[in-house]
Order: C-alpha cells, then sequence, then structure tokens
C-alpha cells in the first residue's frame, strides 16, 4: 500500500526512519489544522506530542487510511482538551479576581489583581527553584513566547519547554491553588 512515497508496513516498523516518513509527510498539515483553533506555538505543541506519543505507544495500523483518521483525530482531541483547559483556567481565574479586592492599575490602564501575601509566597517559591528554570518561568512572566526566551538565553525552544514544565510540575507540589492560579494567570 503505497501512498506519496510511504507505505504502512514502513511506518509500522517504528525505527527512526518509520518517525522520519510520518514527520516528512504530515506534521506540517496536522500543524495548520491544529492552527485552525490555537495559535501556532500551540498547534506545533501539540503536534510533537503527538509524534512522542506514537513514538512511545508504537501502535499498528492496518491502513495510510487508518493512520491519517488517527492523527487528525489525535490532533482534533488535544486541540479540544487544550481549549478546555484554558477555559477553565480564565474561570478559575476570573473567580479568583472577583474574590479579591485587592487591583492595582498598570501604566498602561490594564487591571492587574493580587494578594501581596498571595504575590509574596509565588515569589519565594520561584526563587528557590534551580537557576534555568527561575530565568524561564520569570521571563515567561513578562510576557516573552518559548522562541524569545530561547534566543535571549541561547538554549532551544524544546529545552524552555521542558524547564518550564519541570519549573511548573515542582511548584504545583508546594504552592497552593489560588497562588498557581496566579502564576499561570501573570504567564498569560
Amino acid at each position: 500500500m503505497k501512498n506519496q512515497g510511504i507505505s504502512i508496513t514502513d511506518i509500522c516498523m517504528w525505527n527512526n526512519n518509520s518517525i522520519a516518513l510520518l514527520y516528512d509527510h504530515f506534521y506540517a498539515a496536522l500543524v495548520v489544522y491544529a492552527m485552525q483553533s490555537v495559535e501556532k506555538e500551540m498547534a506545533e505543541d501539540i503536534v510533537q506530542e503527538l509524534f512522542s506519543t506514537l513514538w512511545e505507544r508504537r501502535l499498528d495500523f492496518s491502513s495510510l487510511a487508518s493512520l491519517k483518521s488517527y492523527l487528525y483525530n489525535s490532533v482534533g482531541n488535544a486541540v479540544k482538551n487544550c481549549l478546555r483547559h484554558e477555559t477553565v483556567l480564565n474561570n478559575y481565574a476570573q473567580a479568583y479576581k472577583n474574590e479579591n479586592t485587592e487591583f492595582l492599575l498598570t501604566d498602561d490602564g490594564q487591571e492587574q489583581f493580587f494578594s501581596e501575601e498571595v504575590y509574596r509566597m509565588l515569589l519565594l517559591s520561584i526563587n528557590s527553584l534551580p537557576r534555568r528554570q527561575r530565568e524561564v518561568l520569570l521571563l515567561c512572566m513578562e510576557g516573552k513566547k518559548n522562541r524569545e526566551i530561547a534566543q535571549q538565553l541561547q538554549i532551544s525552544s524544546e529545552t524552555v519547554k521542558s524547564l518550564k514544565r519541570k519549573a511548573i510540575a515542582t511548584l504545583r507540589e508546594s504552592l497552593s491553588s489560588d497562588v498557581l492560579c496566579l502564576l499561570l494567570f501573570l504567564m498569560g
């Protein structure tokens, strides 16, 4: 069963060549598909995660059509989960904002909220992180994108994502949900 120069037999061997074939033939189209609902960076993350999962699980497909269907359905489901997660975070941040009475206006007039104690706890926890994780998180809180952080720190975007995940996982263990919510809100 050949299609566009690849066969399902080649793919289901699950070697380095298999993942390269998948990447070459499906990556760009899957990213464009995901970008119908999410930003490019998130779309790329979703597709990269899908390829990682495929590599780990080494699923067996009966045809290229079933593989293609699996890829597009997986990306669609991941996009829905991502959007659902964003909605939950936004709702939680809004509820937190409504419950807290301390507000500040920034120089540009945007309203920001925080409790001095919550903010202090967040900064103490961030300062206890390993240096690179702390740098990445603080730059993220300044509104910088992964690509910008990677350029500034002279590391890869994948390293930025990994450091950010590790930092958030560490903070998740030590912070209350209110403080963690503030962190996620500040990260944009």
